[in-house]
């Protein structure tokens, strides 16, 4: 076995053991960092188990084996930023609980191998969530609808526009509370479409959306993917400070979540950073990552 072949390994058996010695809810596993899937079969069957890829092709794959597998943007992203989006989405679906203990591997892909493990119980990780008032479940969204928003945002913070940074400002859910708490700055190049036509959930608009970021102000999805409107001016203001080096987008993104059930997502144009805003306080920032490279073809798979 190489030396890369057996960290793996050896962290894989790692995580094993921890989880039964621990109780833990739930094991994470970066899959792009496996130069092959057999090891996922040793992992423990008495402990949920979730993998995360940023190919569609593995998740495909993944699915079809009967894993729980859950699909991160083709982006580069760090190590510690794949765990974050992994038990983000987990999250949102209200899989896992800010109770719980979970275990976590991750490495980056063009390594071939894991090399990092973490343990922590949700509400009290500091380093990971900005907040320990996490939401158990984010209400009246569609977690699939969550995670495209998140994924996009992420794009948006990688590509920018014509391959020059650019901030944006999503609002998902409570849309009704959020429409009244706004106002339109342009005319919303949405109105009058069918809602068939203007669901996130659509790859065909994708491109779309993010030609309509040059516009100033938000976006307002609804829990269901629909998008409502573009270009928003959000009126509320955040009661909480906010962490230095926050803008103007940021405070509206934090605003529009203390006077409504929405959950925000601001992509700085300056960092590229992405800022997701849940009760009027920063729940998560994703560091700016670059596209990934074409995955490498897995054995097993």
């Amino acid at each position: 076995m190489t030396e890369t072949g057996a960290l793996s390994a050896g962290l894989l058996e790692a995580a094993g053991r921890i989880c039964a010695q621990i109780g833990a809810r739930a094991l994470f596993v970066h899959a792009d960092a496996l130069k092959e899937l057999g090891p996922l079969g040793q992992l423990p069957p008495d402990v949920e188990r979730y993998v995360t890829t940023c190919s569609a092709e593995l998740y495909a794959t993944l699915v079809g084996r009967g894993c729980r597998a859950i699909r991160l943007p083709e982006l580069a992203l760090g190590r510690l930023d794949i765990i974050k989006m992994g038990v983000l989405i987990a999250l949102s679906e209200g899989s896992i609980t800010k109770q719980d203990t979970i275990v976590c591997l991750s490495g980056l892909a063009e390594n071939g191998q894991i090399d990092t493990l973490m343990v922590f119980r949700l509400d009290r990780e500091k380093e990971m969530f900005q907040t320990s008032d996490l939401p158990n479940a984010v209400d009246g969204i569609d977690p699939k609808v969550f995670e495209a928003v998140l994924s996009l945002s992420l794009e948006l913070a990688s590509e920018g526009r014509e391959g020059k940074p650019r901030g944006a400002l999503l609002v998902l859910g409570d849309h009704e509370l959020v429409l009244q708490y706004s106002r339109q700055l342009v005319i919303n190049p949405f109105h009058g479409y069918p809602e068939s036509q203007r669901n996130i959930l659509d790859p065909s608009l994708r491109e779309t959306i993010k030609e309509f970021s040059a516009i100033d102000g938000a976006f307002v999805i609804r829990g269901d993917g629909v998008i409502e409107a573009a270009g928003r001016h959000l009126n509320a203001a955040p009661r909480a400070d906010l962490p230095s080096g926050l803008g103007a987008r940021h405070m509206a993104a934090a605003g529009i979540t203390e006077v409504s059930a929405a959950t925000s997502f601001a992509v700085s144009e300056s960092t590229g950073t992405v800022s997701v805003f849940k009760d009027g306080k920063v729940l998560m920032q994703i560091n700016k990552s670059q596209p990934a490279r074409p995955a490498r073809k897995k054995k097993g798979s």
